[in-house]
Parts: C-alpha cells; structure tokens; sequence
C-alpha cells in the first residue's frame, strides 16, 4: 500500500552523509539537513532537503524548521540511523520489509485520524519478555523522537529543552490533547551513540542530566524521574537516555 499523497516522511540528519542508514529501511523518505551540509548529501542521495543552518544544530529546532516546511498534512519524523522497523508475531521477532513500512505508516496515520490524535509512535522497546500482547495501543505512553508522526501539528518543540525534547513535546501534547497514540505490536531498532555525527558528538552526562533537570523544573519531580525505561513502572538512575515519565491521567 503505498504512502498517502498527505503524508510527507522526513529523515533528520546532521554530519552523517553516506552513513544514512535509515534510508534503506525507508528508501521513500527525504533527508533534512543544513544548508552547509547540502552539498555533500546530495554527493550520495537524490532526496536531500535543506534548511538554513541557524534552523539547525540541535533537535528543537531541526524538529521545528521540519514541521514548519513539511509539503504536506502529515509528517513522519525519523531518525537517521534507523537499522530496522520489526514486529512480534508468534513470539518471533521479524523485521518488516520496505513495502510492510509503507503499510505500517499509513495504517498508523489512518488510525490516529480517526482516534482524532496529533501525535503517534511505535514502540522503543523490542524486549519480547516486556512487550504487551494484550494491549496493542497506548494512549499515555511516550512518542519519542526516533519515529514520530504528526498530523497538522499546532505546536512546536521546546528549543531551550535541548536534551530530552521528545518528552517535552509529547507532554505538551497529552497536556493539550489528553492522548497520543503508540502501536505496541511495531518497534525501531537504532544505533544511538555508536555512529558519529548527529547529536553523538554533544551526548555527555553532564548534557542529558542537564536536559533531565530541565525536564523537571518544567514538569515537575512527581512526573518525571531520571532512568528506567519511558512509560515503565521503575526508574533505576541507570540508562540517562530513557526516563520514567507518569502523568496524572488513567489509561494505558
């Protein structure tokens, strides 16, 4: 099933030309990047978008020049070192070829527009052991940044929320829209902080900590904790680059 003619899917990059791996996972997809960098992109792919380099440098506002130069309704915002999108069936962990994506992305938009959300993801966690057979979407769980769907978004990321922006952002939605929408059964598998280039480069404790205390001055110490796993039940301190997040609304 190919891709609706209103959906647009943007893969954000930064200083990763030739290493883009998620697009062949999603040949279809367009890659953003600064201006600067245009050059060298389009030395190895054909679908190189670019914005002006002050509208980059750092998550918000790559997320944002994005959103506000989509050509279409709804965008899909991935990650750039994407290495597979995979399901359980049966038990058994699969990855899904380029036309089961396509599927997936539309069915997902499909789904969130008549569910009347802004904002939908799929799983971060490919944990067979924690992954919920019975419980096939989530509608207070995070929607993070390596695979992110809008529909004719309204509002914009947070630029001084650096780190952990995909939090805020999802926050600023479920506050807004009372619910997201995350298909459980689909999860991205990802190489954070084993390639160069992107945000690797200014990934440092000191930084994620400093994002996480953002996080709490802004949302409070009630609803967010540093480490764990997003959407899980403990938090351990353990992994800076996932954090427990609970908001005071019932639901899945």
């Amino acid at each position: 099933m190919p891709i609706p003619d209103n959906v647009h899917v943007a893969i954000r990059s930064y200083k990763r030309a030739g290493r883009v791996t998620t697009l062949k996972v999603m040949p279809f997809a367009s890659i953003w990047v600064p201006e600067s960098q245009g050059d060298e992109y389009r030395s190895h792919y054909e679908n190189v978008v670019t914005i002006p380099d002050s509208e980059d440098g750092n998550g918000c506002r790559k997320f944002n020049a994005i959103l506000d130069r989509s050509p279409k309704p709804y965008t899909l915002i991935v990650d750039d070192d994407i290495t597979r999108i995979g399901m359980f069936e049966d038990g058994e962990l699969l990855a899904l070829d380029v036309e089961q994506i396509e599927n997936l992305i539309t069915m997902g938009f499909s789904l969130a527009e008549e569910a009347g959300v802004k904002l939908w993801g799929i799983n971060q966690n490919y944990d067979s052991l924690i992954y919920r057979t019975t419980t096939p979407f989530s509608l207070l769980s995070p929607i993070l940044s390596p695979f992110v769907g809008h529909l004719e978004p309204d509002l914009r990321y947070d630029e001084e929320q650096e780190f952990k922006d995909d939090y805020d952002f999802w926050l600023q939605t479920i506050q807004k829209y009372r619910f997201t929408l995350r298909i459980n059964k689909y999860h991205y598998y990802h190489d954070h902080g084993k390639m160069a280039g992107g945000l690797v480069s200014r990934r440092t404790w000191a930084a994620e900590n400093k994002g996480i205390e953002a996080l709490i001055k802004k949302w409070g110490s009630k609803m967010i904790r540093p480490g764990g796993t997003s959407g899980g039940k403990s938090a351990t301190g353990q992994n800076i680059l996932n954090t427990l997040v609970k908001i005071p609304l019932k639901g899945c």
